[in-house]
């Protein structure tokens, strides 16, 4: 089981880091490496997900967790990189529904909608 949480967190982590690239070079309109921070995020939570995938609890508690770990991950991760680097990973100011710049709603749900379809569909796929 432990080699599968860390497969998880390598497909996660190789996941996160492909479309966090695609997201950020298509806005900039030129590459940009995103920080491995910021793709850490994606490994914790294809490892969580998995995790989530073999325990026993109603399909809501799932979903709910499905919304809000990616988002916790990514609050924890921004404010710690801006308490330790006095930088902001990213910038979710202009964005309504934010908090302290570092989460958002739209963002959450683009989250959700990754994470619950890595979820249903790559887990069936690798286990």
């Amino acid at each position: 089981m432990i080699s599968k949480i860390v497969l998880n967190f390598f497909i996660g982590l190789i996941g996160g880091l492909i479309i966090e690239l695609i997201y950020r070079s298509v806005n900039a309109k030129r590459v940009v490496i995103p920080k491995f921070v910021n793709y850490q995020m994606y490994g914790l939570t294809g490892a969580f997900l998995f995790w989530l995938y073999y325990i026993n609890i109603p399909i809501s508690i799932t979903l709910l967790l499905i919304f809000i770990f990616p988002t916790l991950v990514e609050l924890i991760t921004g404010y710690l990189y801006l308490k330790i680097k006095k930088a902001y990973l990213w910038d979710y100011s202009k964005e309504p529904l934010n908090f302290k710049k570092l989460i958002c709603l739209r963002f959450s749900i683009y989250w959700f909608i990754i994470a619950g379809a890595y979820y249903y569909l790559l887990n069936l796929l690798i286990n």
